[in-house]
């Protein structure tokens, strides 16, 4: 059963369990052809609700930067 999904290709780590809200952090590096075509590093939060029947996953915060 799928909960929550995140259409990323990137590394991951979640929040420590005992905080809430629980947060995912997605991270990919620069000069990495992505499934976007970008080569730009990036980091983008975001946020575990539940008690939201979608699949998406709430984007809190985003960075770009054009170095690793």
């Amino acid at each position: 059963m799928k909960l929550k999904e995140v259409d990323r290709t990137a590394m991951q780590a979640w929040s420590p369990a005992q905080n809430h809200p629980i947060y995912l952090a997605t991270g990919t590096s620069a000069q990495q052809l992505d499934a976007t075509f970008s080569t730009n590093a990036s980091l983008e939060i975001f946020e575990l609700d539940l008690s939201d029947p979608s699949l998406d996953m709430k984007s809190c915060a985003t960075f770009s930067s054009s170095h690793s």
